[in-house]
């Protein structure tokens, strides 16, 4: 009978800090939910290879020199699989609710990068989930000006631009083929 408790007990540990984990915006378990994607953009560069924190080093210096305003930069971590899979780092840029993982990373002789640009539902918002007051928070949060419209897609064009120009940077005289203006265009919408 105690085992059957104690194994209970680690279930109900489990749940409880997934959903925690979940509310905060980095899920245990893996993974953004991909109604809230709103573009996507990625890159697989052959026989060139680089760290990622050499790329995102360089990236966040161009970062500085475009002086964005209103930004958290920061590096986070995104489970591979589940659970008990590798964690795998991703630099962060926030401006309000609006999210860019940027992930860069060798894969064999190979390079690759991708960003995901999504939304967050916020701290009061995700506290407030199922309430009236939530509910109420939620409309207003689907309801934009044009300037605020203008804004995220300001933030979306300067970061995807500060990504193209550290590619360029990291990549001049190496023997790397430059991106065509096929290769340089991201997707709009969810997966």
């Amino acid at each position: 009978m105690p085992t059957i408790l104690a194994v209970l007990a680690v279930v109900f540990i489990i749940y409880t800090l997934v959903k925690i984990s979940d509310k905060a915006g980095t899920p245990m378990m893996g993974g953004t939910p991909i109604s809230n994607v709103l573009s996507h953009w990625s890159h697989f560069f052959t026989q060139f290879t680089l760290s990622s924190d050499v790329f995102y080093k360089a990236l966040e210096e161009t970062f500085k020199v475009h002086d964005m305003p209103n930004i958290a930069l920061g590096r986070t971590k995104h489970k591979e699989a589940g659970l008990l899979s590798a964690n795998r780092e991703y630099l962060r840029i926030r401006h309000g609710d609006i999210v860019f993982d940027i992930c860069a990373a060798p894969f064999g002789k190979d390079f690759f990068i991708s960003w995901w640009l999504y939304e967050t539902t916020g701290t009061m918002r995700t506290v407030l989930r199922n309430t009236k007051v939530g509910d109420f928070m939620n409309a207003r949060a689907a309801r934009r000006t044009f300037y605020q419209i203008d804004e995220e897609d300001m933030f979306r064009s300067c970061v995807h631009d500060c990504i193209l120009e550290t590619i360029t940077a990291v990549t001049m005289g190496k023997g790397v083929t430059q991106l065509t203006d096929a290769d340089k265009a991201f997707k709009m919408g969810g997966m």
